[in-house]
C-alpha cells in the first residue's frame, strides 16, 4: 500500500491512533513485535477521508484482506477456497461478539481436533506445521492457528513443545502422571 502520508504526519497520526486505541490491530486484535508497524487504515476505504473516527490501526494482513474484500471477485473466490466459510457465516451471529471471538468459534474446535488427531496418530508433529498446516486445514490464519497451539502447550494444555535430535521443535502429548 502506498504511503499516504508524509514521515513526520504519520508518525504523528500513528502516536495519536496508538494513545487512543492501544498499539494493536483494531481488526484482529493483533500486538505487532515492534513499534510503529501498523498500517493507518481508513474505515470506510476512503483514503482523502482523514477524520479521527475513519482512522484506525490496522497489521498489514488485515488491511490487505481488508482491502480485497472491496475487489470484485477476491471474496467469492476465497469462500470457493474453504467451503465451511459460507456454512459459518450462516450458523453464526456475527453481528455479536468481537471478530476474534467470531473466529474462535469458527475455528479454535477444529484445529484443537485436527491436530490432538494428528499427534495421537503419529506421535508428534513439528511447530511450523501444527500453525501452517493446522491454519490450512481450518481455514485460519497462521497467527490465529500459533494462538491456539500457544494455549494447547500452556501449563493446563495437553501438550508439550519440546526439542527433537535435530534441534526442531515438535509439539506432542504431555505424558501422563
Amino acid at each position: 500500500m502506498p504511503r499516504r502520508f508524509s514521515s513526520e504526519t504519520r508518525r504523528w497520526i500513528y502516536n495519536f491512533l496508538a494513545l487512543r486505541d492501544g498499539e494493536q490491530c483494531a481488526i484482529c486484535g493483533e500486538i505487532p513485535t515492534t513499534r510503529n508497524t501498523l498500517d493507518i487504515d481508513h474505515i470506510d476505504g476512503n483514503p482523502r477521508n482523514n477524520e479521527q473516527s475513519n482512522l484506525q490501526l490496522a497489521c498489514r494482513g488485515c488491511n490487505v484482506a481488508k482491502e480485497n474484500k472491496r475487489r470484485p471477485g477476491v471474496q467469492r473466490e476465497r469462500e470457493r477456497e474453504n467451503p465451511n466459510t459460507r456454512v459459518f457465516k450462516l450458523a453464526i451471529p456475527y453481528g455479536s461478539g468481537s471478530p476474534e471471538m467470531q473466529a474462535n468459534a469458527c475455528y479454535e474446535i477444529p484445529y484443537r481436533v485436527w491436530l490432538l488427531s494428528y499427534i495421537v496418530d503419529h506421535g508428534f508433529i513439528g511447530k511450523p506445521d501444527a500453525i501452517n498446516a493446522g491454519a490450512e486445514f481450518v481455514g485460519c490464519n497462521p497467527t490465529t492457528a500459533r494462538k491456539y497451539l500457544d494455549k494447547l502447550v500452556s501449563l493446563a494444555g495437553p501438550c508439550t513443545e519440546t526439542k527433537d535430535a535435530t534441534g526442531q521443535t515438535v509439539i506432542s502429548l504431555k505424558e501422563e502422571k
